[in-house]
C-alpha cells in the first residue's frame, strides 16, 4: 500500500508493508502547481508523483491519498439513536441545515459513532467538487488507483496515541489544528498562512494565535470538560520542532506505531502515517473517525458475494445433474444392450427348442431388464424434482436476501443453513419473517445471533 500527501511545496510518498514502512520520499513542488491546498495543474503534478514514484522504485499502483482540509467543511453534530436505515436521511437533512453552502456544489460524506445507547455523533464532511476533482484527475495521470481519500486533518489526529488531544501540524505554507475528544475529532481548523507572516517567528505566533482562539471557543460551550495545560499536544510537520517547545499544553512526541529507519522524520510525514493507520486498523491509536470523502462513483466497489454465492449453486446444481444424467444414460445403454441379448436370445430359443417354456424363461429376463430401466427412469425423475426443489429454494433465500445483508456461507443438504452480517438484529428478523411468509420453507430458525461490534450483527439461520 501507498500513502500520497500532496502540499503546496513538495509530495510527500510512503510505501508501508504491514507495520513496516518499505520507503518514504519527497519531492518539492514548483511554485504555482498547487495553491492553498487545491491542484491547479493536475497533468504536472500527476507526472511529479510518477517521476518520484520511479526514482523510489515504488510499484504499487493502490493508493491512499490525503486531501487538504483548507477548503473542507467539518462538523459534528449529535443526534438521537436512529435505526441504520434511517441515518442516510438524518444526515443529509443535518448537512442541509449546517453546510454554509448548497450541497450541489459539494461532494459529501459522514460517519455515523455510537457515543451511548441514547446518542449518535454525525461526522459530516463537506469537499469542494473542484478540489476533489482536481485529485482525482492528479491521480489518474499519475496513473494510481485510489483505494481511500481522506482529509488530512482527519488523518492526522489518527497520530494521537490519547482520546482527549490536540493534534498541530505545521507546514511553511499553512497549518491543521485539530481537538479530538473520545477519539472523535469535534474541532477541525485548517489555514494558509497571510502573506505576511513569512518569517518562521511569524508563523509559530500566527498558529499558536490560532490554537487558543480554537481552545477557547471549544471551552465556552463545555464547562466542566476544558481543554487544560494538561490535554496532550501532538506537533508535526516541518516547522513542529520550533513550535513544540513554545506551547503552553503537555506536548508529546508523536507515537513510534511502523518501524521505520533511523534516517526518517516521523514528523514531516504524521499525514502519511496517519493515512496508513487507517488501513492497518490498529489499537494503538484510539481516533474512530474514518470518512472516504471520493464520491462514490470513485469508491471501490465491495465484492458481489450474493452474485458469486448464486452462481456456484447453479454451476452445483449443473453438475449434480449432469452427473445423474450421465448415470441415467450409461444404464440406459446397458439395457439397450441387455434387451439386444434379449432379442437374439429369444430368436434362438425359437429356433431351436420352440417351447414355451424357454419362452417363458426369457421373458422373465425381459421383465427383470425393464424393471431395472424403470428404477434408473426413477432415479432421473427424483434428480430432476431435487433440481427443481433446491432451485426454488435458492431462489427465495437470495431473492429475499436484503440489499444491506452480507452473506457469508450458504450450506445445502438436508436443510439450507445460511450464516452472514447485518447492520442490525431488526434487519435479521424481518429477513426471517419473509423467509416463513414465502410458504417455501416449513421450518426457518434464527440458531445464532449476536452483535460483533456496532452496526455488524453475525447470524446462523437454519431452513428446512
Amino acid at each position: 500500500m501507498i500513502t500520497l500527501d500532496i502540499e503546496d511545496t513538495s509530495i510527500k510518498i510512503m510505501s508501508i508493508s504491514g507495520r513496516r514502512v518499505q520507503n518514504a520520499a519527497s519531492l518539492p513542488l514548483e511554485p504555482g502547481l498547487v495553491r492553498d491546498g487545491v491542484i491547479v495543474d493536475p497533468s504536472t503534478v500527476g507526472r511529479r508523483v510518477g517521476e518520484l514514484m520511479t526514482a523510489q522504485g515504488i510499484t504499487d499502483k493502490k493508493a491512499v491519498v490525503s486531501i487538504s482540509g483548507i477548503h473542507a467543511i467539518y462538523r459534528v453534530q449529535n443526534v438521537p439513536k436512529l435505526p441504520a436505515k434511517l441515518l442516510d436521511e438524518a444526515a443529509k437533512r443535518e448537512m442541509e441545515r449546517l453546510m454554509p453552502v448548497p450541497l450541489n456544489e459539494l461532494y459529501t460524506s459522514y460517519q455515523a459513532i455510537s457515543l451511548s445507547e441514547m446518542e449518535t455523533a454525525l461526522c459530516l464532511v463537506g469537499m469542494p467538487r473542484n478540489t476533489v476533482d482536481a485529485m482525482l484527475e492528479t491521480l489518474r495521470q499519475a496513473g494510481l488507483q485510489l483505494e481511500f481519500m481522506d482529509v488530512r486533518p482527519l488523518a492526522l489526529a489518527r497520530v494521537a496515541d490519547e482520546q482527549n488531544a490536540l493534534i498541530i501540524n505545521i507546514q511553511p505554507t499553512g497549518f491543521d489544528i485539530v481537538l479530538t475528544i473520545d477519539g472523535v475529532p469535534e474541532l477541525v481548523r485548517s489555514l494558509p498562512f497571510p502573506a505576511d507572516a513569512t518569517s518562521t517567528d511569524d508563523k509559530v505566533a500566527e498558529v499558536k494565535e490560532e490554537l487558543e482562539r480554537t481552545v477557547t471557543y471549544y471551552n465556552s460551550s463545555h464547562k466542566g470538560g476544558e481543554i487544560t495545560a494538561r490535554t496532550a499536544a501532538f506537533v508535526s510537520g516541518e516547522l513542529g520542532d520550533i513550535l513544540s517547545g513554545t506551547l503552553d499544553y503537555r506536548a508529546k512526541p508523536l507515537p513510534q506505531i511502523f518501524a521505520y529507519s533511523d534516517g526518517l522524520n516521523a514528523s514531516e510525514y504524521a499525514a502519511n502515517i496517519g493515512l496508513a493507520l487507517r488501513d492497518a486498523r490498529m489499537e494503538s491509536t484510539p481516533s474512530r473517525v474514518s470518512i472516504n470523502v471520493a464520491p462514490e462513483a470513485y469508491q471501490p466497489k465491495p465484492f458481489p458475494l450474493i452474485q458469486l454465492v448464486s452462481w456456484a449453486f447453479i454451476i452445483i446444481a449443473a453438475l449434480v445433474v449432469v452427473g445423474f444424467g450421465f448415470i441415467t444414460l450409461q444404464s440406459y445403454r446397458e439395457t439397450q444392450s441387455l434387451q439386444a441379448q434379449v432379442n437374439a436370445a429369444l430368436g434362438q430359443v425359437a429356433v431351436r427348442s420352440g417351447t414355451d417354456a424357454a419362452i417363458k424363461q426369457l421373458q422373465i429376463q425381459i421383465d427383470a431388464v425393464n424393471s431395472s430401466g424403470a428404477k434408473f427412469t426413477q432415479q432421473l425423475d427424483a434428480t430432476k424434482d431435487q433440481r427443481a426443489g433446491a432451485n426454488e429454494d435458492i431462489s427465495a433465500v437470495i431473492s429475499l436476501l436484503p440489499g444491506i445483508v452480507d452473506l457469508k456461507g450458504f450450506a445445502y443438504g438436508s436443510g439450507i443453513t445460511i450464516t452472514g452480517t447485518a447492520p442490525d438484529d431488526t434487519t435479521i428478523v424481518n429477513y426471517v419473517r419473509n423467509l416463513r411468509n414465502s410458504g417455501t420453507f416449513a421450518q426457518v430458525l434464527i440458531s445464532e445471533m449476536r452483535e460483533l461490534e456496532f452496526n455488524e450483527w453475525q447470524f446462523t439461520l437454519a431452513i428446512k
